[in-house]
């Protein structure tokens, strides 16, 4: 041994066998397994259902609102404006909180301040620079920024 304290160092050769890739499983595998999948798929989905009915606390009692009964919400600061038929109830929540808690086939949003239920919209008008003018079934009218007009897309094919 030295006497610096260092080691010799000692090579050795090791066979590695070759690793193939495994086989594919046969295609009859994949049929017998392929409807299991679709029914773990369409749970999994169900899970991600978003909110069917929100809660509303006003002039101390609590208000159980279906979504689909929501025409439409408006902000309003930190709050929304939720438009049932004639009725508007407050709810403390932010747009981007409220869109995210909306069903996405059901709500679009429209403009920084407005999000619609598509099955409420009566007409859509186009207007300048690719803005529409959004025409619910009771005659209100609300303006589509040119920002969100593209998401009217779905609703309309």
């Amino acid at each position: 041994m030295p006497s610096t304290g260092e080691y010799p160092l000692r090579l050795v050769d090791f066979d590695v066998p070759e690793q193939s890739a495994p086989a594919p499983p046969p295609q009859h595998d994949l049929d017998a397994l392929r409807p299991l999948l679709e029914e773990v798929l369409a749970e999994l989905k169900s899970f991600k259902r978003k909110s069917e009915r929100v809660v509303v606390r006003t002039n101390g009692k609590v208000v159980f609102l279906r979504a689909d009964e929501i025409t439409w919400v408006e902000a309003a600061g930190n709050y929304v404006n939720l438009h049932v038929g004639s009725e508007s109830h407050v709810l403390r929540e932010s747009m981007k909180n409220m869109e995210t808690r909306l069903d996405p086939e059901l709500f679009v949003r429209i403009h920084r301040s407005a999000i619609v239920n598509v099955n409420r919209i009566r007409e859509l008008q186009p207007w300048f620079h690719g803005e529409y003018v959004v025409i619910l079934h009771d005659g209100t009218r609300l303006m589509a920024s040119r920002v969100f007009s593209d998401r009217l897309d779905k609703p309309i094919a």
